[in-house]
């Protein structure tokens, strides 16, 4: 709603004015049901009246047998062999040739399991497991 006037006062009166009427306009639709129909609440409570209460059991099974569409899926597998342990200088050369943001090796020193990456802030990260 925009009123324009030489006056800022008269322009906040004008668009008052307009949107007291909108509202009156809104408030009498909702009371009398927009186009003749019934009103939203008598749906509703229709509604509401005709849903059947489940047992407690029946809620139960349906939660276990629930299965989320949004769940992530595996859909590749890979495996490698993590026998031979390599130096983590070693690991930062095998991740520039291969097409991932990280490498995981066997550390040569602690003979762990451990993953190199690329850092979005720039180089080359370590994760080691807590000894």
């Amino acid at each position: 709603v925009a009123e324009a006037s030489p006056d800022m006062y008269a322009s906040i009166d004008l668009v008052a004015n307009r949107l007291a009427r909108k509202l009156r306009k809104y408030k009498e639709r909702r009371l009398e049901g927009y186009h003749g129909g019934p009103h939203m609440g008598e749906n509703l409570a229709d509604v509401l009246n005709g849903i059947e209460v489940e047992e407690e059991d029946e809620a139960a099974d349906d939660a276990e047998n629930y299965i989320d569409p949004e769940q992530a899926v595996v859909t590749k597998v890979k495996s490698f062999d993590l026998g031979t342990p390599i130096s983590i200088k070693e690991a930062i050369f095998a991740l520039d040739y291969i097409d991932h943001d990280f490498y995981v090796f066997r550390d040569e020193e602690t003979n762990e399991v451990s993953v190199v990456y690329k850092r979005n802030a720039g180089g080359v990260g370590l994760i080691q497991p807590e000894q």
